[in-house]
């Protein structure tokens, strides 16, 4: 096996052509030690950081310390000085690379992203053309996981990965050779955005070793120690004819980017997907009237 190749790692589902099938294969992922991703294509598992530097360490360093010193300008109420990962999760939240990967505790959630990821780049109306390709959703079991983590690294079970000098000692120490895991973590203080998407984060514990690279590395260790490491790490491959039910599907329960992304452009990410599945659907109840400005403003 090549190293980084989580698919020979993980347990891969047969490929889902519909919803009824992918939320039937999603809720048997029960409890709340699963967390989920979801992917507009079969992209590796990377970090904004390794995306946007060659050189990610030297890049997360300097990041890290512009973002700190210039936070003040832009707002208040900055996370204390050894806060670390709430500093972190402020940084992804505004868009900055960082070393954390975004997850989920709601695979419906993850699915939404994946789905309208996948519709925004390949519109329904091109729902025919071969190339579309599927999208993802990624499901692991984070209590395995970070069990695993911390039995490498020699910290204590009961140990909280999330807080303090624990999280710290994971994301700033040079691991020995070979010893690069992924752990789960969650900020004690959630933002209204993490609040309403169920979200989490992992993060590998090497700045300048790949992600998924890391996860493979934990994967391979554990199956290396006898544990059924391939039931920790699931993916899902979903047909993309099936978006534009996908997303019907997750509108009925109140799943879209205005419910996810508060505010007025989490809205206008929602108009983008409305007018995809109205194209797809037709248009009911609309039409192009005599009078487009009277209708369009009210009379």
């Amino acid at each position: 096996m090549r190293e980084g190749s989580l698919d020979e790692l993980a347990t891969i589902h047969p490929t889902v052509t519909d919803t009824e099938t992918l939320f039937e294969t999603l809720d048997s992922f029960r409890g709340a030690r699963w967390a989920f991703r979801g992917q507009r294509q079969d992209w590796p598992l990377t970090a904004t950081i390794e995306r946007y530097s060659c050189r990610p360490g030297v890049a997360e360093d300097y990041v890290m310390r512009e973002f700190r010193r210039r936070f003040h300008r832009y707002a208040q109420n900055a996370p204390g000085r050894d806060d670390d990962l709430e500093w972190l999760a402020l940084m992804q939240h505004h868009g900055a690379p960082t070393r954390l990967l975004d997850w989920t505790r709601s695979a419906q959630i993850a699915a939404f992203f994946a789905a309208q990821a996948s519709s925004t780049a390949h519109p329904f109306v091109n729902d025919g053309v071969p190339t579309a390709p599927p999208f993802i959703i990624w499901a692991v079991d984070t209590d395995s996981i970070n069990a695993h983590a911390k039995a490498m690294l020699r910290i204590a079970e009961d140990a909280d990965l999330s807080c303090g000098e624990t999280f710290r000692r994971v994301f700033w120490s040079q691991p020995a050779e070979g010893l690069y895991v992924v752990v789960a973590v969650e900020p004690y203080r959630l933002n209204e955005r993490l609040t309403v998407q169920h979200g989490l984060f992992l993060f590998a514990n090497h700045a300048l070793f790949p992600f998924h690279n890391c996860l493979a590395r934990l994967l391979l260790h554990a199956k290396g120690e006898g544990q059924p490491s391939a039931q920790w790490l699931h993916k899902v491959v979903v047909s993309p004819g099936a978006r534009a039910d996908v997303l019907r599907a997750l509108e009925q329960v109140n799943i879209t980017a205005t419910t996810l992304f508060p505010g007025l452009d989490g809205f206008c990410q929602s108009l983008q997907v409305a007018v995809q599945l109205r194209d797809h659907d037709g248009w009911p109840g609309v039409s192009l009237t005599s009078d487009r400005e009277h209708w369009v403003k009210g009379r």
